[in-house]
């Protein structure tokens, strides 16, 4: 059965399910909307939907895209219609299209009985993140933090929990379930904390002295033994191998973030600061005076001509696809507001941002966002094109990760803003 045949069946049913309920049990009652109908707001990829709720009662929420006048009549014939079931308040609808306006309307029943009337209709229109910030609390984890979001399984309760890890000075370590409630971690080792990554299901963190250490739930923690006595800067994972990379050129990888090695034919001794592997199944790493390195499999690397001899901080590309043509922009930024584009990672032209901030961090998600020190934030959806936005902060911005469809921005006292 095809996709499409899959989706109109579950539709069919969903409506045959409420015209069924119209017969429930005779104890059953028909509630009444939701005091104050529906309110939405508009986030990247999704939109936050909340109400009123009164207890007792079983809300369904139902979707469709560019339809302003949905109704539960006309809900299945729209194209691109869904349906959420048992949702409590807020409830997050994710998977949605920026920039394509969604219109949304609620149902509620009590004791499998029949609906009740709808709300009224509300849209909104998701849109991509970055533009708005917002506070949130402070970390005392000091200088550098690295951030990095995660999962787990809770053994007592056998349910999954999502979890933030932040990272800094002296091995500090914090957990949180959101933004702004935090729980120090028993830190592991003393030595500085440079950056932290989620994979192989654990969670890592890297830094001074080629300290590494890692966690399955964030809980209990294990240091691996140490292969450099360099300091690693930055971490990123594939799925199949791990990377961190520090002072004097050092490289070390791992298939599990257990067990580590030293990726011997390395052509540098420049400090690299930052790392990531791509949709072109290629690995690049940044550092100092302008150095850019490339491999394929993480283990053997060659020096390319960035022309710049800046120090480059983060890299990070995006794929698009046009007439079936699948291409590649990588981007690289840095100090004194560099930006460095290229379409192979290889051959590198310079971009513009009109600033000469110190760019420290990148996010090549679905647009560029780069931050960076006055708490510089610029974004680009193509890496050429650049537009500054308001951060609400002159901190200097450090660390950068992309989790829950929202920006967390870190400075370097440990504060944190975001977007969402």
């Amino acid at each position: 059965m095809s996709l499409h045949s899959i989706r109109a069946y579950l539709l069919v049913l969903v409506s045959a399910l409420l015209l069924a309920a119209c017969g429930g049990n005779s104890t059953s009652s028909t509630p009444a909307p939701p005091v104050g109908g529906l309110t939405v707001v508009a986030g990247d990829s999704q939109v936050t939907v909340s109400w009123k709720e009164t207890p007792g009662v079983e809300y369904w929420i139902f979707a469709a895209p560019n339809n302003p006048n949905l109704s539960l009549s006309n809900w299945l014939a729209t194209s691109g219609s869904s349906y959420r079931l048992k949702v409590t308040s807020p409830f997050v609808v994710n998977g949605l299209t920026n920039g394509t306006p969604y219109s949304f309307f609620m149902t509620g029943r009590t004791n499998s009985g029949p609906g009740g009337d709808a709300t009224p209709t509300v849209a909104a229109t998701p849109r991509l993140a970055g533009s708005e910030w917002a506070p949130s609390s402070t970390l005392n984890t000091g200088t550098p933090t690295g951030l990095t979001y995660g999962s787990y399984t809770d053994t007592a309760s056998n349910t999954v929990q999502y979890t933030y890890l932040a990272v800094g000075n002296g091995g500090k370590m914090f957990r949180a379930t959101d933004l702004n409630t935090w729980t120090a971690i028993t830190p592991v080792v003393s030595a500085n904390l440079n950056a932290a990554e989620y994979g192989f299901a654990k969670f890592i963190a890297v830094g001074a002295d080629g300290s590494i250490i890692y966690s399955t739930d964030t809980k209990t923690w294990t240091q691996s033994a140490k292969i450099t006595p360099q300091n690693l800067n930055a971490l990123t994972a594939n799925g199949s191998m791990a990377i961190a990379v520090g002072d004097n050129g050092a490289i070390v990888t791992s298939k599990d973030a257990i067990t580590w090695t030293i990726a011997s034919s390395v052509p540098t001794s420049a400090h690299l600061y930052g790392i990531a592997y791509t949709n072109a199944g290629t690995w690049v790493a940044v550092g100092a005076g302008g150095t850019i390195l490339t491999s394929g499999d993480g283990l053997t690397w060659t020096a390319q001509n960035s022309g710049s001899a800046a120090d480059l901080k983060a890299v990070g590309s995006i794929t698009s696809f046009t007439n079936n043509v699948t291409s590649y922009q990588f981007i690289v930024v840095g100090a004194n507001g560099t930006i460095l584009s290229s379409p192979d990672a290889i051959t590198w032209a310079a971009q513009s941002a009109n600033t000469k901030a110190n760019f420290n961090a990148l996010s090549s998600a679905n647009q560029f966002l780069a931050v960076g020190s006055g708490g510089t934030v610029v974004t680009s959806l193509d890496g050429i094109t650049w537009k500054t936005q308001a951060s609400q902060t002159t901190a200097n911005l450090t660390h950068l990760l992309r989790a829950e469809n929202m920006y967390i921005a870190v400075n370097n006292s440990g504060g944190i803003i975001y977007s969402k």
